[in-house]
């Protein structure tokens, strides 16, 4: 279904009550059906991979576990009330997560990217892992004096993480509020060729 661009699903048409899981992967829609989000109330678990032109997702009120990964035109993730898991893997366009009050926890993974994301500031969560580039890593390991530490200073937890290209967990921050603790073995002359296990 790799050249799927339309689905076509008005509310009045009654579908998949009992549907539990679903994943849409490598087609080219541009939006879900308004019918999905109001019918497929067991839905608890929903995945969107490789999906092209797909800009949003809004409006699913029973999704606990939301996972997209590789959606280049994705922005924005809207109004998901019962949301606690969430994964956004290679996503870059993403900018808005909003009207999501019982997100736990969320992973970011995109190397890519060269800040944080602006959503982090406006979202309550406990939990935040994040797989990044080194550059930015760097910038998250400054910590109170950095340029991210606004984007997750009130989150619970924090892990984040760079690949060197041999081993992905050779660079690291490790954060928690509350009791506070700060960890890395990034320092500022360090780079990806010459590693360094002071903290």
């Amino acid at each position: 279904m790799v050249e799927w661009e339309e689905w076509e699903w008005e509310e009045q048409v009654q579908a998949m009550a009992v549907l539990e899981e679903l994943l849409l992967w490598r087609c080219k829609l541009r939006c879900l059906p308004p019918g999905l989000a109001f019918h497929a109330r067991a839905l608890k678990k929903l995945g969107i991979h490789e999906v092209q032109n797909l800009n949003s997702l809004d409006n699913f009120a029973c999704v606990v576990e939301l996972n997209m990964y590789g959606n280049p035109d994705l922005q924005r993730i809207s109004n998901f009330p019962k949301l606690r898991k969430l994964d956004i893997v290679f996503c870059p366009k993403m900018e808005v997560l909003e009207n999501v009050p019982e997100l736990r926890s969320l992973t970011l993974e995109d190397y890519s990217i060269e800040t944080l994301p602006g959503y982090l500031q406006q979202v309550s969560m406990r939990n935040l892992f994040v797989d990044c580039s080194f550059e930015l890593l760097s910038s998250i390991a400054m910590g109170d004096t950095g340029p991210e530490w606004n984007k997750i200073s009130h989150i619970q937890q924090v892990k984040a993480n760079a690949d060197d290209g041999y081993d992905e967990t050779m660079w690291y921050v490790s954060y928690t509020r509350d009791p506070y603790s700060f960890e890395t073995n990034v320092i500022p002359s360090s780079n990806p060729s010459e590693p360094n296990d002071e903290k």
